[in-house]
């Protein structure tokens, strides 16, 4: 079983090997406390399971996905801009409590890259995963297995440094020139506003009360020349940050997802997007890692997290760190 665990809903799935049997989505609203999620959860499985003639005692594993900074030892939530209050929670413990058997924990990034190098379009053994929003997060898959780091942090390309020098944007997390200072959400609507201070030309953003990514990408596929070079220098910013992920960990894909891709392949401003981002990288790049690596959209959309959450679970069933004690 997965369980994607957001700020505004939980995504439930289970798998009967690699098939996806059942799916449902909850409201994260109704949940005051992780084990009120996890009971819902639970009913889900138990329900699912019954015309099988299967229950609880036939699942093999639960996974869990959720954002933020997470103790991979004690499954203990450290970080995140949502769910604040359940910081400092033993999730292994919670789910042990309501589910009695073998759990495992991962950052929703990680198990979304995890989810498309199992089950997407462009499933390899080595990919690393771009979640582009108002943040950018991002999950590396290497050898199968997702890399979480010593702190966490493994994968977490939206805080790499991609701009240096006086005029450097500060990111969220307090540190200067950050990925996420310019390819995030506020960071695309900043260069937009800069690009539109530097000229007198006409504009669809230049009408607009409030700026916003969604506006940029229809300004840009109706032709506006500023739109459009701010979808391009967004691309170029990525391809900086994704040439520095090719020389240090090599993957054969990398995936872009989340809710900024301009259309992804569906558009001509999605498509401009992508080759900008895969010129970018290839100029950056060494010759070995830059003509080889294949850069695309990501095919799974909202069942990425869940699906990898399930497969971090079977991947970790046997550890028995996995497997606390539901007392």
């Amino acid at each position: 079983m997965g369980i994607d665990l957001g700020g505004t809903s939980v995504k439930l799935g289970l798998l009967r090997g690699h098939e996806l049997i059942a799916r449902r989505q909850v409201s994260t609203s109704n949940c005051d406390k992780p084990s009120d999620a996890f009971v819902q959860a639970r009913e889900f499985a138990e329900e699912t399971l019954k015309p099988y003639g299967a229950s609880l005692e036939d699942l093999q594993s639960v996974g869990l996905a959720m954002a933020g900074v997470i103790d991979e030892a004690t499954a203990t939530l450290m970080e995140t801009a949502n769910l604040r209050s359940w910081h400092g929670i033993g999730f292994y413990q919670e789910l042990a409590k309501v589910f009695r058997r073998p759990v495992a924990v991962i950052n929703d990034a990680n198990a979304a890259a995890l989810g498309e190098a199992i089950h997407g379009q462009h499933a390899a053994d080595s990919l690393a995963f771009l979640t582009l929003g108002t943040g950018i997060g991002g999950g590396i898959i290497v050898a199968g297995r997702a890399i979480n780091g010593s702190h966490g942090c493994g994968g977490e390309i939206g805080h790499v440094t991609i701009e240096h020098g006086p005029d450097v944007r500060r990111c969220g997390c307090g540190r200067d020139g950050h990925l996420e200072a310019y390819a995030g959400a506020g960071g695309i609507v900043q260069t937009a506003h800069e690009r539109l201070m530097k000229t007198t030309d006409p504009s669809r953003l230049r009408e607009a009360n409030s700026i916003s990514p969604q506006l940029i990408a229809e300004a840009a596929e109706l032709g506006d020349e500023i739109a459009i070079e701010t979808v391009r220098q967004t691309g170029v910013y990525l391809g900086r940050a994704i040439a520095m992920l090719a020389q240090i960990a090599d993957p054969a894909v990398v995936l872009l997802g989340g809710a900024v891709t301009f259309g992804g392949q569906k558009t001509n401003t999605g498509r401009l997007f992508l080759n900008t981002i895969r010129d970018e990288t290839v100029r950056l790049s060494l010759v070995q890692t830059g003509s080889t690596l294949e850069i695309d959209f990501a095919t799974l959309g909202n069942d990425a997290g869940m699906l990898g959450a399930a497969h971090h679970a079977r991947q970790n069933a046997g550890q028995s760190n996995r497997t606390p004690s539901p007392e």
